[in-house]
């Protein structure tokens, strides 16, 4: 299977993109990207673009399952503005490209409390997101909504890495209804979603952090 990815550099894309170089069943990862990644393989397409470009670039975009991980954060990108451009325009742009050109799937990283309702920035956000994505007549539609994401960055954010020590302790406790707000390893993540894409259940499916392990691990 061919697959693509765009924010191949990001936590969770680099994860998946190592995961899927070692199987077999994928023979193609297009990254959609604006600079070289640091992983290299016979198998990598990369796609280095103007991501301002972004409808006229992905004319040409061919594979069978999408996999958005694109996002940034208040601290690199502060103005709402340029943070709304790249979460959501970037991503429905791609969405939309790959749905044209004949993908079944599309696998979306969300977050933990997306809701289009709350009057908070960065949950409304990701639940527009999610909503406009829906929309869109994949076979397949799978949003993952994992809590804090645990591993190790590019760059040093300290409140970040603070906190990923704090649910390593907490995890144990949050039992229950509260399972789903214990921190999330990256590596996970990309699993579920290659697990996912090799099952290619039909329909929407919306799995919080807590359901994104596989058999329970």
């Amino acid at each position: 299977m061919k697959i693509t990815i765009i924010g191949g550099t990001g936590l969770i894309g680099k994860q998946v993109i190592e995961l899927a170089c070692q199987d077999d069943f994928f023979t193609q990862i297009t990254a959609v990207v604006r600079s070289p990644l640091p992983h290299k393989n016979a198998k990598i397409n990369e796609l280095i673009i103007d991501f301002d470009d972004l409808s006229n670039q992905l004319k040409e975009l061919k594979g069978h399952a999408l996999i958005c991980t694109l996002g940034t954060t208040r601290k690199v990108t502060p103005d709402k503005k340029a943070y709304r451009k790249i979460d959501l325009e970037y991503t429905l742009i791609t969405a939309e490209m790959a749905l044209k050109n004949g993908y079944e799937q599309i696998h979306l990283i969300s977050s933990i409390g997306a809701n289009e309702k709350s009057l908070v920035f960065y949950p409304a956000l990701k639940g527009e997101i999610e909503r406009l994505i829906t929309q869109l007549s994949f076979k397949s539609t799978y949003i993952y909504r994992p809590s804090v994401l645990m591993g190790k960055r590019n760059s040093t954010r300290i409140l970040e890495y603070l906190s990923q020590g704090f649910l390593s302790l907490m995890n144990p406790l949050l039992l229950g209804p509260l399972k789903k707000y214990r921190g999330i390893h990256a590596n996970k993540i990309a699993m579920k979603i290659l697990h996912e894409i090799k099952n290619n259940e039909p329909g929407l499916h919306i799995l919080e952090s807590n359901e994104i392990a596989i058999n329970g691990q």
